[in-house]
């Protein structure tokens, strides 16, 4: 967590550093939580949809990025989500809120469990933060939820602040 806390602090004053402190979460959440990928998703404008920022599957041990889920392909997510701020499906295939991805998202990738959590700007929802557990059904302990949680917490500081300016610009 000091790794990710400490990138937290540079992306403050340096963006760019925004995708490597998204892989150090996926990292931290697949080696903390056990599970067997890790993603940072971000809501768009109008908050109808969400794009992968980044994902580690740790089986493959690969990152991607880019995929993009609509609103309208998957109501019952998108409303579970919003509503309560999390999702906690040991059995996504069968929960009422992530059934929906069955046939086009776990089935394809043999998802057997989800644990997402809404990062939260203030209180406005900007993006989630996703542990998802192939091959078995994964039981989330409370503990896994406190990681994913903190995690969120976390980001949400960063997410859409703006760059402070180095002690060395003009007027400081």
């Amino acid at each position: 967590m000091e790794k990710v806390k400490k990138l937290v602090g540079e992306v403050r004053s340096d963006p760019s550093k925004r995708e490597e402190m998204f892989r150090e979460v996926c990292r931290y959440v697949v080696e903390k939580v056990k599970s067997t990928r890790a993603s940072v998703w971000s809501f768009n404008a109008a908050g109808t949809a969400i794009v992968c920022d980044c994902m580690l599957d740790d089986l493959e041990g690969k990152y991607s990025s880019g995929t993009r889920l609509n609103e309208d392909d998957f109501p019952q997510y998108f409303k579970a989500i919003k509503d309560d701020l999390k999702v906690v499906a040991p059995d996504a295939r069968t929960h009422p809120a992530t059934a929906c991805f069955r046939d086009a998202y776990f089935d394809p990738l043999d998802i057997k469990s989800l644990l997402d959590f809404v990062v939260l700007a203030g209180k406005e929802p900007v993006g989630i933060l996703c542990c998802e557990h192939c091959g078995e059904i994964k039981h989330w302990s409370a503990a896994d939820a406190d990681v994913l949680h903190q995690l969120s917490t976390v980001l949400g500081l960063v997410w859409r602040q703006k760059p402070r300016p180095s002690a060395g610009a003009a007027g400081l």
